[in-house]
């Protein structure tokens, strides 16, 4: 059995032990000096699974589906449980199934981030990352929210790849459609969650890499295969005008520039980007990257920021198990991190708005994967013989993965973001 540990550099605002009774509860040491409310809680514990190919399942009280936690097959090592929302710590249950859990563990209170305090500027790299990471987060805070989409994503593998079949001929064309159907879902679907149109931006760069805005900002960076394109091709439905709808640069400069402005004018209290160590995507990085360089420059710093992981390197199904399930930090398997003395936020989210959250990834284009005979039969045998449980709501992977109870980051003071270097 392979054994990897989550390792993070997590500073809890308070810790205490605590141990799994022969009857499966909870007990747990200095408990009065637990703060459950504000708080999220996660219980850190040594994990064991029993099958090689079934994952693991923690319930907790075992009242819901969203008790439930899945965890990885043929593995073993240090895991995290979310039990953030439990009334009390003396009702809280826990039974196990295909694993066994630690009996003596840790348990961790992490101070929420006051989210009502001010402005929130949620970054995405591209169109539905802000929907995939925070849509409950930001319909909670709809009218106190902003989201800047930076790229277009319109890069295409081939013409059969496109969202219509034979609606383009032309690779160029192609792609450039793409980027405005992208774009327009970037600036359509967060109106369903009562996000003001004035709120959201999409900022049109394309190609933009960690090197782009590192090592070459000020280079222009061209598109592979459409002449004619440019940052205002995909700003047409903006309503905050910023310097480069004049310059029209697609450069790393540029990108900096404009979160420069963004976060002057918005004054953000807390600003939502992509982990830049566990989100190993290209262009996710180069968002972090971007944000940091633009803090180091702005007259504003924010209180918080949250990180978020859309991508991992080598795993596919994370977060792990059904919809609806719940879910916590997620895979990190390295002992230390940069971006140290992190904290966690876990942001529940009812069933109500998980089932919004599913019609916000269906106006998506991008998740509109096709449904191939194979996959059918392996979801139909997987949901009526084996009961697996999944709802199987859409296609794409992420309408299984990421319809989840908990929304859950990994923040930082923006001070400290500032301060930091982590490339």
């Amino acid at each position: 059995m392979k054994e990897v540990n989550y390792e993070y550099p997590l500073k809890a605002t308070w810790e205490c032990s605590a141990n799994i009774s022969n009857n499966g509860f909870l007990e747990c040491d200095n408990q009065d000096s637990c703060i459950i409310d504000h708080h999220s809680i996660l219980l850190r514990f040594n994990y064991t699974s029993l099958s090689k190919k079934k994952l693991g399942v923690i319930s907790v009280n075992e009242d819901a589906l969203s008790t439930k936690q899945y965890f990885e097959a043929g593995q073993k090592g240090i895991r995290y449980l979310n039990i953030t929302g439990v009334k009390s710590l003396k009702d809280v249950s826990i039974t196990c199934e295909n694993c066994d859990i630690s009996v003596s563990n840790q348990l961790l209170g992490f101070k929420n981030p006051d989210l009502a305090s001010g402005p929130i500027l949620v970054i995405a790299p591209h169109a539905d990352d802000a929907e995939l990471s925070a849509y409950g987060l930001y319909s909670d805070h709809a009218s106190n929210t902003w989201i800047a989409t930076i790229n277009t994503g319109s890069n295409l593998q081939g013409l059969e790849r496109q969202y219509i079949q034979n609606l383009d001929t032309d690779i160029a064309l192609a792609e450039k459609r793409k980027g405005y159907i992208r774009s327009w879902n970037a600036m359509t679907t967060p109106l369903l969650a009562k996000v003001p149109i004035q709120q959201l931006l999409s900022l049109g760069y394309f190609n933009i890499s960690s090197s782009s805005v590192l090592n070459t900002p000020k280079d222009i960076v061209s598109h592979p295969s459409i002449s004619d394109i440019s940052p205002n091709n995909f700003r047409q439905w903006n309503h905050l005008k910023l310097s480069n709808d004049t310059h029209n640069i697609n450069s790393g400069a540029a990108l900096i520039q404009d979160l420069i402005e963004l976060i002057e004018h918005i004054q953000p209290s807390t600003i939502l980007v992509t982990h830049p160590e566990i989100d190993p995507h290209n262009e996710h990085v180069a968002s972090a990257i971007a944000l940091h360089l633009a803090l180091q420059k702005s007259t504003f710093i924010p209180e918080n920021i949250l990180f978020y992981v859309n991508h991992l390197r080598g795993i596919k199904l994370f977060p792990y198990g059904p919809e609806h399930s719940r879910t916590a930090l997620p895979p990190w398997f390295k002992s230390s991190s940069l971006l140290d003395d992190s904290s966690c936020y876990s942001h529940a989210l009812s069933y109500s708005k998980q089932q919004e959250k599913v019609l916000a990834f269906d106006t998506m284009h991008d998740l509109r994967s096709k449904d191939r005979l194979e996959k059918k039969l392996k979801r139909w045998i997987n949901k009526k013989i084996k009961k697996n449980g999944y709802q199987y709501y859409g296609n794409h992977n992420y309408f299984q993965t990421h319809i989840k109870a908990d929304e859950v980051f990994i923040t930082i003071s923006g001070n400290t973001f500032k301060k930091k270097i982590f490339y």
